[in-house]
């Protein structure tokens, strides 16, 4: 592990070609997320310089599989009871948020399962 630290593995690729003097380039537009779900993380991170794709603008792009409002494009739900606790590096774990999570994809599979 301390070899690997020293060599710099624990940078991402990003991170290694900037400390080589590349310049950095932001890739201003996003296909992948709803606009209801990159909203958040442009004002946030990004100073609002992020543009939707069109392709995630039209209307067939938010599709509903389950008719609950819990299943469109995204939710919140709030997990009791769990903590954050360290795991054996320094990454941090929530288990109650892992059970809450594992029952939610399971309840899907079964909905889903032909």
């Amino acid at each position: 592990m301390q070899i690997c630290d020293k060599a710099g593995f624990g940078r991402s690729l990003f991170e290694r070609l900037v400390l080589l003097g590349h310049r950095k380039h932001l890739l201003n537009v996003q296909y992948r997320m709803h606009p209801s779900i990159s909203l958040f993380p442009n004002m946030q991170f990004y100073d609002n310089q992020l543009v939707d794709s069109p392709s995630v603008k039209v209307k067939n792009y938010e599709k509903h599989f389950l008719s609950a409002d819990m299943f469109k494009s995204f939710s919140f739900i709030d997990v009791a009871f769990g903590e954050d606790e360290l795991d054996e590096g320094s990454s941090r774990r929530n288990m109650v948020e892992v059970a809450v999570v594992s029952e939610i994809v399971l309840n899907l599979y079964k909905g889903n399962a032909i």
